[in-house]
């Protein structure tokens, strides 16, 4: 009999509190191999915490590993085929890098974006976006989606990137997004996974949503510097968490409107229209409400945490 129980995770994005709080669930409901689905580091700030854990996992159980787009950004910076500058645009991706060890680096170069593997006696496949195209956004409903459908050579496929979970299914076929465990976008500040349940060529899914230490993430995000390497994105990645909304891009979007996205002016404006406070005090004043349950909705606010679907 060939029976597995395996959690699937994706996006973690250096957030090690969510990362450990997932990894502890999955062990209590008997996970006894598990599958990465990449962007293990960024945005958030305990980069070397996120992966000694994930190193951790890696040697005591069975584990497929991928790369993410934001391992790609890491590996590129080390080649010489794109540059980060402390700041808004790329200060963040910068304060990664600066923490990451040649053997890191060594292990992100050494996965693949997309892989077939065998669980519980069937092929799946699994991605951190789909096939080559690390940053091919889509959600459940998608037009698009059809088309991953339409490319799928096995009946199961565990995907990443998007930091929304889901399952969907199309005429035998399924489709896992486990969401995101260090910044989900699926409306709560709950840390997302997944748990496959997988036997004889047969498997279940279950998505789980868990809580974690937020505070101690916003604390950490303050006194390791990021904040001060990153600035606004530092503190905009805080709001993204917190709110379970994608707030950072579409800041992106609206300094890139005004030309200079290396003007700290502009993205100081735009993260003030948009709501956001920028001390830590401010901050944790924003997530005990929100993460309490207390309605905490300005005009600013409401348009931070509509939402926002782009690439990350």
């Amino acid at each position: 009999m060939d029976k597995h129980t395996v959690a699937v995770m994706s996006d973690i994005h250096s957030n090690h509190r969510a990362f450990k709080a997932c990894y502890e669930d999955a062990l209590r409901h008997g996970a006894d191999r598990f599958v990465f689905l990449g962007d293990y580091v960024s945005d958030l700030a305990q980069t070397r915490e996120t992966l000694d854990l994930l190193y951790e996992i890696r040697d005591r159980y069975p584990t497929v590993c991928l790369r993410g787009n934001r391992e790609r950004y890491m590996l590129e910076c080390e080649q010489g085929s794109v540059s980060f500058r402390p700041g808004s645009k790329s200060g963040s991706l910068l304060y990664t890098f600066e923490q990451l060890r040649p053997e890191d680096l060594a292990f992100f170069g050494a996965l693949g974006c997309f892989d077939t593997i065998r669980i519980g006696g069937m092929s799946v496949e699994v991605a951190h976006a789909f096939k080559e195209d690390d940053r091919l956004c889509f959600e459940k409903g998608d037009a698009l989606i059809g088309q991953v459908f339409d490319g799928m050579e096995t009946r199961l496929l565990l995907t990443g990137h998007s930091h929304r979970q889901y399952v969907a299914r199309r005429e035998g076929k399924t489709i896992v997004n486990p969401g995101s465990v260090g910044v989900p976008q699926d409306g709560s500040w709950l840390s997302a996974y997944a748990l496959l349940w997988a036997e004889d060529g047969q498997f279940t899914v279950r998505l789980r949503q868990v809580p974690y230490d937020i505070r101690a993430v916003i604390h950490a995000q303050f006194a390791s510097g990021l904040v001060e390497r990153s600035h606004c994105w530092g503190i905009s990645s805080l709001y993204d968490m917190i709110c379970g909304r994608e707030g950072t891009l579409r800041l992106l979007e609206a300094v890139s409107r005004h030309g200079d996205v290396y003007d700290e002016t502009v993205w100081r404006r735009e993260a003030e229209r948009m709501g956001m406070a920028f001390t830590e005090e401010e901050v944790m004043e924003v997530a005990g409400k929100i993460c309490s349950g207390t309605t905490y909705v300005t005009e600013n606010e409401a348009a931070y945490i509509t939402g926002h679907r782009g690439a990350r």
